[in-house]
C-alpha cells in the first residue's frame, strides 16, 4: 500500500482533473491511500468527496506562496506521504518545494499540454530539479520536452484513459436535440473543449461559414466556457452563424449531448492528447481533428476520423462535409474509434502504469512501498 497526495491547483473542471479522478479512483480500488489536494471549493475537491477519496483544500493563491508550501508540507508529513503526484505546472513549483521539505521520496509531475518549455528558463528548471519523473501523456509531448532539452529518461509516456461505462453509443440523440432545437433531419456537429486560444475555436467558426453554405440544415453544438468564449460569440455574430452555432456553456451530461452529435471536431494548434476525442469514440462517433500534439496517436486518419492541418479552416470545413455526406462511412469510423478506444484508452492501463512508476522510482531509490 503506498500513500499518494495528488496536487492540482485548477478553480475548473476539465481534462486534468477528469484524468486526476480517474487515477486517484483505480488507486483507492488497488488498496492505496489518495489524498485529493485543490483550492478551496474547487470543483475537483468536491467530485473527489462524493467519489469516497480524501481531500484537503488549500489556498494556493499563486505557484510562489510560502503559506502555501509551508501548509502543503506539514500535510504531507502528517499523512506519510510517500508519492507526490503534481497534475499542473504550478503544482509542481508548490509541491516541489514542499516535497523537499517534507522529505517525500517520490515526486511526479503530469505534463498534458505540448507547449515548449523552454522559453520559460524557471518552467525548465522546475521540470528539471523539481521531480523524479515527468509522465507525458502522449509521444507528442514527450518529443517537445526532449526537444527542449530535458531528460528522456526521466520522461515516462502513459496515455490519458476514461472509464468506457458511462458512454452508451445507443442512448437516444433525441433528447438534447430537443433541448437546443435541433431538427431531428439536422446533421450536428459537436465540439467538447474548453474556449481558450490553443483550442482554435476561432478557426472553426470560420470553418463552419464554408459548411453551413453546403449543407444550409447543419448545426454546431459548442460545449464548454472559457475565457475566449464572449470572443467567440462576438466572431459567430459578425458571420451570421446564430442559426447554426449553438453554444451550451459548461455541462456535466456530456455523453447525453455526444449522443446527439453525428461527428465531433476538434480544431486545436496545440494539444497535448484530447481526452474529449476518447469521449467521442467511446460513443462511437467520428472524429475530424488536427494533426497535431498526440492527436494522431488517437485518430488514425481515415480509419476512426480525418485528420487536417492545424489553422487551416478550408481543409477542416472539406473533411466535416466529406463526413457529413457519407453516413455510412461515419458509422464504419465511429465503431473503429470505440474499438480503439476500448483497446488502448482504458483508464486501468493509465492506472496500471502509473502506480508501475511509482513502485520503479521507490525501488531505485532503496524504499521498500
Amino acid at each position: 500500500m503506498l500513500r499518494i497526495l495528488h496536487l492540482d491547483t485548477e478553480r475548473t473542471w476539465r481534462g486534468g482533473e477528469a484524468q486526476l479522478l480517474h487515477l486517484a479512483e483505480g488507486l483507492a480500488r488497488r488498496g492505496h491511500v489518495c489524498i485529493v489536494v485543490g483550492p478551496p471549493g474547487s470543483p475537483l475537491l468536491s467530485r473527489a468527496a462524493e467519489k469516497g477519496l480524501k481531500t484537503e483544500a488549500v489556498a494556493m493563491p499563486s505557484e510562489w506562496s510560502l503559506s502555501a508550501v509551508r501548509t502543503l508540507a506539514r500535510l504531507l508529513k502528517r499523512e506519510r506521504v510517500q508519492v507526490i503526484h503534481m497534475h499542473t505546472s504550478h503544482a509542481c513549483t508548490l509541491g516541489g518545494w514542499a516535497a523537499r521539505l517534507a522529505g517525500v521520496p517520490v515526486r511526479i509531475i503530469s505534463r498534458r499540454v505540448d507547449f515548449s518549455v523552454r522559453s520559460n528558463p524557471l518552467r525548465k528548471l522546475k521540470y528539471q530539479w523539481g521531480v523524479d519523473r515527468i509522465v507525458a501523456i502522449s509521444e507528442g509531448v514527450r518529443k517537445v520536452l526532449i526537444e527542449d532539452g530535458l531528460d528522456p529518461n526521466r520522461i515516462a509516456v502513459i496515455r490519458s484513459g476514461i472509464d468506457p461505462r458511462p458512454f452508451d453509443p445507443g442512448f437516444p440523440a433525441g433528447e438534447a436535440r430537443r433541448e437546443f432545437g435541433i431538427p431531428d433531419r439536422s446533421p450536428v456537429i459537436g465540439c467538447v473543449a474548453h474556449f481558450a486560444e490553443h483550442k482554435g475555436h476561432r478557426y472553426l467558426i470560420e470553418a463552419a461559414v464554408r459548411v453551413a453554405a453546403a449543407v444550409p440544415d447543419v448545426r454546431f453544438l459548442l460545449v464548454g466556457d472559457g475565457e475566449l468564449r464572449p470572443a467567440i460569440e462576438l466572431q459567430i455574430k459578425e458571420l451570421k452563424l446564430e442559426r447554426h452555432v449553438l453554444l451550451t456553456g459548461f455541462r456535466q451530461d456530456i455523453p447525453r449531448l455526444l449522443a446527439a452529435m453525428d461527428i465531433v471536431v476538434l480544431s486545436s494548434h496545440l494539444e497535448g492528447l484530447g481526452t474529449s476525442l476518447l469521449d467521442a469514440m467511446a460513443m462511437a462517433r467520428p472524429v475530424v481533428a488536427t494533426r497535431v500534439g498526440g492527436i494522431p496517436e488517437m485518430v488514425e486518419d481515415g480509419v476512426n476520423g480525418l485528420l487536417v492541418s492545424p489553422r487551416d479552416p478550408p481543409a477542416l470545413a472539406g473533411a466535416l462535409i466529406e463526413l457529413i455526406n457519407r453516413p455510412d462511412e461515419r458509422r464504419r469510423m465511429g465503431q473503429a474509434g470505440r474499438s480503439r478506444m476500448l483497446e488502448k484508452f482504458s483508464a486501468e492501463a493509465m492506472v496500471a502504469a502509473t502506480e508501475s512508476v511509482y513502485r520503479k522510482i521507490l525501488e531505485l531509490k532503496g524504499i521498500k512501498g
